[in-house]
């Protein structure tokens, strides 16, 4: 096992959510069954690659800027599942400067793709039509995951939703709420 951590491009859609369960960045990291071409080689995701990262670290899972390691991360993973399509996750954003950037930038848009970072454990290699590998990922030791801007390289891995804490007492977020809780305390 070599302890490389390669890097994918997975996604070009996030969807924010923002509810009283917190400011979340959701959406499909990885999916299965669909084809990246590496050049060298072609690259797919096997349903059940990211099971055990999941059982052993689900949780500590951080959510990156890119794949910069050598900055703080924008939040961590509370919810990691696989499903049909692929690696379903939700990260709960930091509420830090780079976390509210982050979240804002993923809100407009700008930040709308995810990309895995990982250690491949165990894989199985055919030939493609062309000559070169086809390298099915079968088990990968997910390190992280990052926020990006660039093209992925899985079009089918999205962000689906991002959702922010409701602030009652926020007059941008709430302002008829605002407006009546005015008019009461003229009362």
């Amino acid at each position: 096992m070599t302890d490389i951590i390669e890097r994918q491009l997975i996604a070009d859609s996030i969807e924010v959510r923002e509810s009283a369960e917190g400011r979340r960045v959701c959406g499909l990291a990885a999916p299965f069954d669909k084809s990246f071409d590496a050049g060298e080689y072609v690259e797919r995701f096997a349903p059940g690659a990211f099971a055990k990262s999941i059982q052993e670290r689900g949780d500590r899972i951080p959510l990156l800027e890119a794949h910069r390691r050598d900055a703080m991360p924008l939040g961590r993973a509370t919810r990691l599942e696989e499903t049909t399509q692929g690696l379903y996750a939700e990260f709960l954003m930091s509420n830090t400067g780079r976390g509210n950037e982050a979240l804002q930038l993923a809100r407009d848009g700008v930040m709308h793709s995810f990309s895995v970072g990982f250690i491949p454990v165990r894989d199985t290699r055919r030939e493609t039509g062309d000559g070169r590998p086809l390298v099915q990922r079968d088990e990968v030791k997910l390190h992280h995951v990052g926020l990006i801007s660039e093209v992925p390289a899985y079009d089918d891995a999205r962000v689906l939703s991002v959702r922010q804490e409701f602030d009652p007492d926020d007059e941008t977020s709430a302002p008829k709420l605002a407006v009546w809780r005015a008019r009461l305390l003229t009362l």
